[in-house]
């Protein structure tokens, strides 16, 4: 079993100038100016990326498309020199698909505009095949609360499995295993397990390169629809068929205070070490994914500054729990 990251804000301070770095970890400006300020250029430094991943000893790094991105601008040698140094690294590639502004509406109900969207992945894929990624993963969508009728989530769905089945054959021509994850609850569809299964079921009988990627920090947003999280909440994920996983996220989240994807060193959310125990162990023993794949983010400015002793820490806590 491989790990990886997707380094969400966790290195963009390696980008800033001086001036501006200091201004985040003063606090004289908060994380989402952090954001604001480096991630696009964090994005397109896919070799410092690289080596960031090296240095903290992963297997995997995935590439987030997410807006802001630079990455349809890159060329194919743009794209062979990150398919080289990767392979010179034995770190291994996947593409995070875009999950906001355009890109989130993969099932929409109006199929002109829904097909607009699956172009746009298409050009996402595009990259991710021309870098040698392994793997890509899409969220299912999201839905105005008005929405939220049988009528309406049929009609849904519809879309969703026509755009899956869409994207999913596109990726696999590409060498790419297509996953689903679940979205959060705020996207009001498809946030949970059982919905996840219901529709990648559907999709596996009209295209099998159809994988879930179960994000269980994703999943504990249902908190915040005034749902229950099970005291013996891992005994959810023995629902997940062993043949629909590939790839995993894996980031915590703190219900009621709406804080995701904390360090999961002392976490404040549910992911305490015991409960870690137990999730690697059922993912050793009964789903085996290929690679986890790590999103903390960081959420003080105390973290930015002790960047590189946060990931080296967590990252060896990680491994450890794994083995």
């Amino acid at each position: 079993m491989k790990l990886g990251r997707n380094f969400t804000n966790t290195l963009i301070a390696e980008v800033l100038d001086e001036g501006d770095r200091q201004k985040i970890i003063s606090g004289e400006l908060d994380l989402f100016s952090l954001n604001a300020l480096g991630l696009l250029d964090f994005k397109r430094n896919v070799s410092m990326q690289l080596d960031a991943a090296k240095r903290l000893g992963l297997d995997w790094l995935e590439l987030d498309c997410d807006v802001p991105n630079p990455y349809l601008e890159f060329g194919r040698k743009d794209c062979d020199a990150i398919k080289k140094k990767a392979a010179g690294y034995g770190i291994e590639l996947s593409i995070h698909l875009s999950y906001s502004s355009v890109g989130k509406e993969v099932a929409c109900i109006q199929d002109y505009e829904r097909e607009l969207v699956v172009g746009l992945h298409r050009k996402y894929l595009d990259f991710g095949s021309m870098v040698g990624a392994k793997s890509c993963v899409l969220h299912p969508g999201t839905a105005p609360f008005y929405f939220l009728t049988p009528l309406f989530t049929k009609k849904l769905e519809a879309a969703l499995l026509k755009t899956i089945d869409e994207l999913a054959g596109y990726a696999g021509e590409r060498g790419m295993k297509f996953h689903i994850e679940n979205n959060v609850s705020f996207d009001n569809i498809y946030y949970e397990i059982d919905d996840m299964l219901e529709v990648a079921a559907k999709a596996r009988k009209r295209q099998d390169n159809v994988y879930f990627n179960f994000d269980i920090g994703h999943w504990f947003t249902r908190a915040e629809k005034g749902k229950e999280i099970p005291e013996d909440f891992l005994k959810e994920m023995r629902k997940i068929p062993q043949e629909m996983v590939y790839e995993i996220h894996l980031n915590d989240y703190v219900p009621k205070k709406i804080i995701f994807h904390p360090p999961l060193i002392d976490t404040p959310g549910l992911l305490k070490e015991d409960v870690l125990k137990e999730y690697f162990s059922i993912l050793k023993g009964t789903l085996k994914p290929e690679v986890v794949v790590l999103e903390t983010a960081f959420k003080t400015k105390k973290q930015v500054a002790e960047r590189w002793d946060f990931l080296e820490k967590e990252t060896e806590y990680v491994r450890g729990l794994m083995k």
